[in-house]
C-alpha cells in the first residue's frame, strides 16, 4: 500500500496558520477591549471623586480660582470620558471584524480539510479496488497452474 499523500496539504497547513493568526489577533483586540474599558471605569471615578470634592469645597465656602479648578478638572475628565467612549467603539469594531475574519478563516479551513476527508476515502477505496484485484490475479494464476 503506497502512503497516502493529500495533494492540497501545504494549502491546509497555510489555512491552518492563517486560522490561529486569526484566533491570536481576536485574543488580543478583546484584551483592547477589556483595557479600554477598564480604562473608562478608572476615569468615571476619577470624574466621580472630582464631583465629590467639588460639593464639599462649594458647601466649605472655598475661594474662587480653587472651585474654578476643580470646574475644569471635571470638565477634562468628561472629555476624557467621551474620548475613551470613541475608542471602546472603535475597539469594539475591530474586535467584530476580527470575528468575522476568524469564521471566515476557520470556514475556509473547513473546506479543505473536508476535501481532504473525501480524498482520503477515494484513495482508501481505491487501494481496496487494487487490494481486491491482486487477489483476484493470484487466485486465477492458481487456478491456472493447477489446471
Amino acid at each position: 500500500m503506497a502512503a497516502y499523500s493529500f495533494k492540497l496539504q501545504k494549502l491546509l497547513d497555510y489555512k491552518t496558520g492563517m486560522e490561529e493568526e486569526k484566533k491570536n489577533e481576536l485574543g488580543m483586540a478583546s484584551k483592547r477591549l477589556e483595557e479600554e474599558k477598564n480604562t473608562l471605569l478608572q476615569l468615571k471615578q476619577k470624574q466621580n471623586e472630582m464631583n465629590i470634592a467639588f460639593k464639599e469645597k462649594t458647601s466649605q465656602g472655598m475661594a474662587v480660582n480653587e472651585l474654578k479648578l476643580l470646574a475644569n478638572y471635571i470638565d477634562y475628565y468628561k472629555r476624557g470620558i467621551k474620548a475613551q467612549k470613541i475608542k471602546i467603539k472603535m475597539a469594539e469594531d475591530y474586535l467584530s471584524t476580527c470575528r468575522e475574519e476568524l469564521i471566515k478563516a476557520t470556514q475556509e479551513k473547513k473546506m479543505i480539510e473536508k476535501l481532504k476527508e473525501i480524498d482520503y476515502s477515494e484513495y482508501l477505496y481505491g487501494e481496496q479496488k487494487k487490494e481486491e484485484k491482486l487477489v483476484d490475479d493470484l487466485i486465477s494464476f492458481k487456478e491456472s497452474n493447477n489446471s
